[in-house]
């Protein structure tokens, strides 16, 4: 429904039970827009939070509240989450890397390096079909790799590129907290990750997310994920750029990704 800096939110849908990812946009408007695709507000069984800030919680508390729908999170997001909203919210604690069944779906989240708490990514697994989840990243782990392995839908973070953002306006510490190991992928980290992913032979639908507005563009993201990846040819996969401000990319298990408005469902 929206990544980058201004509002993160992802919908999984599998037959009438729908899962959010993150709620980075006020609850207002992911009403609105679920309730637009014909997805009811109260077809949302949970809230998947990767980590407390702002632009990946601001609607979680009210939306929980007011549909009375759990934040789904490890104990020391949902204690971030609460001291800045004061108001109680149902929640349920997910320890890092605890699978938990909801109906047809299992998650599992895995740590990653961002400058937060206690930050995850998210596997979602329904049968054979798996999806991967990792945007705030700031460089390539273990945990990553293993993540990405076999998922048919891989949504990864490719920020920045690191000539742009070293040499455009934002201050010194700013450019050192975007840059470090505990900031955002750059698009040339994020091509090194699918890569590595490309390695095992299983085709893919990958989703390049949460791109700088300063600091990347989706057509220079692509062309450097593309260039990195052209040697992979015998491994089938598809390229997408989800955008900042609106509802952008749909896909559905078995079929390749293509331009829409809203859902990742199945």
């Amino acid at each position: 429904m929206a990544s980058g800096s201004s509002g993160n939110a992802m919908l999984v849908r599998v037959g009438e039970k729908s899962l959010l990812i993150d709620a980075g946009l006020s609850a207002q408007t992911l009403v609105s827009r679920t309730k637009k695709f014909s997805v009811p507000p109260d077809s949302i069984g949970g809230i998947l939070l990767t980590h407390e800030h702002h632009d990946h919680s601001v609607g979680a508390g009210v939306l929980a509240r007011r549909m009375r729908i759990p934040v789904l999170a490890n104990s020391e997001t949902l204690q971030a989450l609460s001291t800045r909203d004061e108001l109680d919210f149902p929640a349920q604690e997910i320890p890092t890397g605890t699978p938990l069944s909801f109906g047809a779906i299992t998650v599992q989240s895995f740590p990653i390096p961002h400058n937060a708490v206690a930050p995850v990514g998210f596997t979602l697994t329904i049968g054979e079909c798996k999806i991967a989840y990792a945007t705030d990243i700031g460089s390539r782990t273990p945990e990553l790799a293993t993540a990405l392995s076999n998922a048919s839908l891989i949504i990864l973070e490719a920020n920045h590129d690191l000539h742009w953002l070293l040499h455009g306006s934002y201050s010194d510490e700013m450019k050192a907290r975007v840059a470090s190991p505990i900031g955002h992928l750059s698009n040339a980290d994020c091509a090194e990750a699918l890569a590595h992913r490309l390695e095992d032979g299983t085709p893919c639908t990958i989703w390049l997310a949460h791109l700088s507005r300063m600091n990347n563009t989706p057509a220079l993201a692509k062309r450097t994920i593309l260039d990195r990846l052209g040697k992979h040819h015998k491994t089938p996969y598809t390229l997408e750029v989800a955008l900042r401000d609106h509802p952008s990319l749909s896909w559905k298990y078995g079929q390749q990704a293509h331009q829409l408005d809203l859902l990742s469902h199945f």
